[in-house]
């Protein structure tokens, strides 16, 4: 599906409304074993658009809303450019805005809402033109 003019922005929108809604996976060490034997892969998709890079996660059994009692994990992801935290944020679906030219490294950690870390979710390059 080809999407132009501000027709990205309306799907965008759409996609993040209903990954905001899907239930999303934490990690600790001592599930590594059972997250890999469990059917509901983790996916970690990510697009480059002028400078702008648009990424959407869907982890299984983790929730970023800390009131939700019905998932075991909660917290956040930190979104490491190039070995530097950017930021952290607190839904599946985010933005990293005016990326530098060049090719960069970027890594996602599942964290845990007192700040430890769960795991390392995704690390990939990014080629800003």
């Amino acid at each position: 599906m080809k999407v132009s003019g501000r027709g990205w922005k309306q799907v965008l929108i759409v996609l993040l409304m209903i990954l905001c809604c899907v239930p999303v996976v934490g990690f600790s060490e001592s599930l590594e074993e059972e997250i890999t034997a469990k059917a509901d892969p983790v996916l970690v998709n990510h697009r480059i658009k002028n400078k702008d890079l648009f990424v959407e996660c869907v982890i299984p059994n983790f929730s970023f809303d800390q009131n939700n009692d019905k998932k075991d994990y909660h917290g956040y992801i930190d979104v490491f450019l190039d070995g530097k935290k950017q930021k952290s944020v607190k839904q599946a679906a985010f933005i990293v805005h005016n990326l530098p030219e060049g090719k960069h490294i970027i890594r996602l950690d599942i964290m845990r809402k007192d700040g430890g870390r769960y795991l390392s979710l995704e690390e990939f390059q990014v080629e800003i033109k």
